[in-house]
């Protein structure tokens, strides 16, 4: 047979395929046990069959095994805990009464779910004017889009009230933002917010933004000066430089106007049922 050996290594290609067939039942041939089934093994030409879907061959090249015993995971790491505290504004605002005046959120959660702290308010002559702090429980059901259910709770001058909250917030078209909650409260009384701001790029570090906030309320008030009906509305244009993405100073101003009751109460009290204001301060988030 070990001429047969040599002569099988000059057996190339389909010639040595149809010579291979001629050699079954070559069984009573010393050494030729065991050649059965060697029809087109170790022919370049022939794929070979990879390892399974979710396995890895072994480092001889024997089957396959699972990424596991590699220790490799396939679950993607796409829905980190986020946590971040954004302060919108925290401004010096010079208008007919000097104040200062803050504007933010705390947000913690993952992409669907989050829990959310909302605040505004200002200050004046060593005290809260006008204050309210939310706690809310953010669902994002749409791409851009998170429905928003919880209470707020108003302190500062007056008595505190207390409201249930449902609203939406995102990014809506031509990327405006816009905030809409409804607020239930004691009493029978029902309020609405609405906000809504755009970024407009002057430069990648330069941007002015405009913003546009009302609140309605179904009834009056007056422990709190606020008159049923548009309560007040306020247009501001801001122009900030992002020195890092984090930390953008700003300047620029708000006019802020009154309506109906709210602004005869005001007046009752001698404050202004109009105001326009210089503003300046600092945007932060971390």
């Amino acid at each position: 047979m070990e001429n047969m050996n040599h002569g099988m290594h000059d057996m190339p290609g389909k010639k040595g395929k149809k010579d291979m067939k001629g050699m079954k039942g070559m069984k009573g041939m010393k050494g030729m046990e065991g050649m059965e089934g060697m029809e087109g093994a170790g022919n370049p030409d022939q794929p070979q069959p990879g390892p399974p879907v979710g396995s890895l061959p072994r480092s001889d090249g024997s089957a396959g095994k699972p990424y596991a015993d590699y220790g490799i995971t396939t679950r993607m790491g796409d829905n980190a805990l986020i946590s971040q505290l954004m302060l919108d504004k925290l401004e010096y605002v010079h208008g007919k009464s000097d104040s200062m005046v803050w504007d933010g959120r705390y947000r913690l959660g993952r992409d669907l779910n989050q829990l959310w702290i909302r605040s505004e308010g200002q200050r004046a002559k060593g005290r809260i004017q006008d204050a309210e702090a939310e706690l809310l429980w953010g669902h994002t059901f749409a791409p851009f889009w998170t429905v928003m259910t919880g209470a707020r709770h108003d302190f500062g001058t007056g008595p505190s009230r207390d409201w249930a909250a449902l609203g939406i917030q995102g990014l809506a078209p031509y990327k405006f933002d816009v905030e809409a909650t409804a607020y239930v409260g004691s009493s029978g009384r029902t309020a609405l917010k609405l906000k809504t701001s755009y970024d407009l790029l002057l430069t990648q570090r330069l941007i002015l933004t405009p913003e546009l906030d009302a609140n309605l309320y179904s009834k009056d008030d007056r422990d709190r000066g606020v008159g049923a009906g548009l309560s007040d509305a306020s247009f501001g244009l801001r122009l900030r430089y992002e020195i890092r993405r984090e930390f953008a100073p700003y300047i620029g101003f708000n006019a802020v106007q009154k309506y109906g009751k709210t602004a005869d109460f005001s007046r009752a009290e001698g404050t202004p049922a109009h105001d326009f204001q210089l503003v300046t301060g600092v945007r932060i988030w971390f």
